[in-house]
């Protein structure tokens, strides 16, 4: 299996933004993310423990391809709607189970 790369980003929603809004803009982004060279899966996080934490977890098959998307697309995308700075978090994914 070749390597795969998976991403993971989080950030704190500002204040005053509801989970209507987030879930709003996260429908908005999703077909910015469709046929992205490399992305093989991209999934939309919001924190069912304090509901202010959102992001999302990237799988890819290209690092060179997924670093250069998550710093010049997605960090200037958060940047731009959220007016804060994300945590972007990158892993080896030696072993993927899916059922």
């Amino acid at each position: 299996m070749e390597n795969l790369i998976t991403v993971v980003t989080r950030f704190q929603l500002p204040a005053g933004v509801t989970a209507e809004q987030i879930h709003a803009a996260f429908e908005e982004a999703a077909p910015k993310f469709r046929n992205v060279p490399g992305l093989v899966r991209k999934q939309f996080l919001h924190s069912k423990e304090d509901y202010r934490t959102v992001g999302g977890v990237y799988l890819w098959n290209d690092e060179s391809a997924a670093r250069a998307f998550m710093n010049e697309r997605v960090v200037q995308m958060i940047r731009e709607n959220f007016h804060v700075e994300p945590i972007i978090e990158f892993y080896d994914s030696p072993v993927i189970v899916e059922n």
